[in-house]
């Protein structure tokens, strides 16, 4: 089974109920859920019974979650500090729990909040409840790009996911644009856009997978293309991810400038978005290489403090064609960088 890391989306925007949720079986056997700005892509394997009740039970839990998030917005969108309240819902309880990691770094100023593990931690709540009452063999649940992956040790046959890693979202965006706007065009350039894939298999205990940067549909305060985060859930990969994400930045400190950067404050763009009045990125004109390579090692270091810690188990980022990655010391699988990304970082550690 294949999968490819694209760009995440968050249901932060709008606190008004759209229409019902909706479930839709899709020709390849695949369940896509949708529910106001929440879209899911679920994929199981197994025997076929075991596949059906998957999605069923995937559709049933999916119909309560946006109105559970939605009834604690004004919580989750609270900067966290030591004394904040743990939240009530299954799926709020494990954003706070994945953001509530980082709160020794990101307090004050630098502040983090719940809404940053959102998309995986609805993730992370569908495939736990499919995967505790369904026998399947390997299973996933993809929001937006932010993906919770199940394994199973026991299954009879060795199952594993190939998972592409996105160097470049505009390329792999405009080629899937350009190929379904016209089937008899030639094949389309999306591979250029690939910075190549990992295998992963039960023993790699890597449950989630997530993608930030200013390029995709979230806000970020930085300038990386994206940043892709492997972790042991979905919801601790998708704050990981964003966190790094924002650490990819100019030093003003150096003297180093946001020329040819363009920023706006969150609330501009989004009126109720948790991160305020705080300055996202919205362009960024080509960058000259100290800047590029400065910038990425700002993320890398962040990356690097999470994998020692323990709370992710790999990373990889890239801005205009430059890259880091940086795994955790168990060895853990890493993308390997295609040949148009520069690495500038890169670190494997072996216990």
């Amino acid at each position: 089974m294949g999968l490819a890391v694209a760009a995440s989306t968050h249901p932060e925007r709008g606190t008004a109920r759209p229409a019902a949720a909706s479930a839709m079986l899709l020709a390849d056997g695949r369940l896509h859920l949708h529910h106001g700005p929440i879209d899911l892509v679920i994929g199981a394997d197994g025997p076929p019974a075991a596949v059906t009740r998957a999605y069923r039970l995937a559709a049933a839990r999916f119909d309560t979650i946006l109105d559970e998030l939605v009834g604690e917005l004004d919580l989750l969108r609270r900067p966290l500090c030591q004394t904040s309240c743990t939240p009530a819902g299954d799926v709020a309880a494990r954003m706070w729990a994945a953001s509530m990691r980082h709160i020794a770094h990101h307090n004050g100023a630098d502040y983090v909040t719940a809404m940053a593990a959102v998309a995986g931690a609805v993730a992370d709540e569908i495939l736990a409840v499919i995967c505790d009452k369904a026998d399947l063999d390997r299973a996933y649940v993809n929001n937006g790009g932010d993906i919770a992956l199940f394994l199973n040790p026991a299954a009879a046959s060795r199952q594993e996911f190939s998972i592409g890693i996105c160097a470049d979202p505009d390329i792999v965006f405009r080629s899937f644009d350009d190929s379904a706007a016209s089937a008899t065009r030639p094949a389309p350039e999306w591979q250029d856009g690939f910075a190549g894939t990992i295998r992963v298999s039960a023993t790699d205990q890597i449950g989630g997978i997530a993608t930030s940067g200013w390029k995709g549909r979230s806000h970020s305060l930085g300038i990386a293309d994206l940043v892709t985060v492997l972790a042991p859930n979905a919801a601790a990969a998708d704050v990981a991810a964003t966190l790094i994400a924002n650490a990819v930045v100019p030093d003003a400190a150096a003297g180093e400038s946001w020329h040819g950067i363009e920023r706006r404050p969150a609330h501009e763009l989004a009126p109720d978005s948790d991160l305020r009045s705080r300055l996202v990125t919205v362009a960024v004109d080509a960058l000259p290489d100290d800047v590029i390579t400065a910038a990425l090692h700002r993320g890398a270091a962040v990356a690097r403090q999470m994998c020692q810690s323990g709370t992710i188990l790999a990373a990889y980022g890239v801005l205009q064609g430059h890259g880091f990655h940086c795994n955790a010391p168990t060895g853990t699988a890493k993308p390997k960088p295609a040949p148009a990304v520069k690495t500038v970082c890169a670190e494997s550690q072996t216990a």
